[in-house]
């Protein structure tokens, strides 16, 4: 590698090339679910009939987040279904109808502060249902 070369990568490293600059002109992501930004919350809510959503659960989550539609694309759990005799929710555990939605294992402000926007933490949330009877 020749003397130019070198010195033109470490420019570009050091944040002296127009790359530096690109990205940081580049906003930060909305994210609507922030609690604390009541702006979002025409996305999921009916603003004059708080708290109530625009949609039920399940099309109020996929309408961001189409991938869930049929199944989690994490795992491929199912959501919008009853819970199986096979499994035992934890009552802290919200089941609308009886049914797995996605904010059964999510917080949708996320103010558990959790990654995943998870109500506990990723370890032990599957176990608090799947557990050997």
């Amino acid at each position: 590698m020749g003397f130019k070369t070198i010195l033109i990568a470490l420019f570009v490293v050091l944040g002296g090339g127009r790359v530096g600059a690109e990205v940081a002109d580049i906003p930060a992501p909305v994210n609507p679910h922030d609690f604390e930004k009541r702006e979002f919350c025409p996305v999921c809510h009916v603003v004059t009939d708080m708290p109530k959503l625009n949609h039920d659960i399940i099309t109020t989550c996929v309408k961001c987040h189409e991938g869930n539609i049929n199944s989690h694309p994490v795992i491929r759990h199912p959501v919008s279904v009853k819970v199986s005799h096979k499994v035992s929710v934890p009552e802290w555990m919200p089941l609308p109808q009886g049914k797995l939605v996605c904010y059964t294992c999510h917080d949708y402000h996320n103010k558990s502060g959790l990654k995943r926007m998870l109500r506990i933490d990723y370890e032990i949330l599957c176990v608090s249902c799947h557990t050997t009877k």
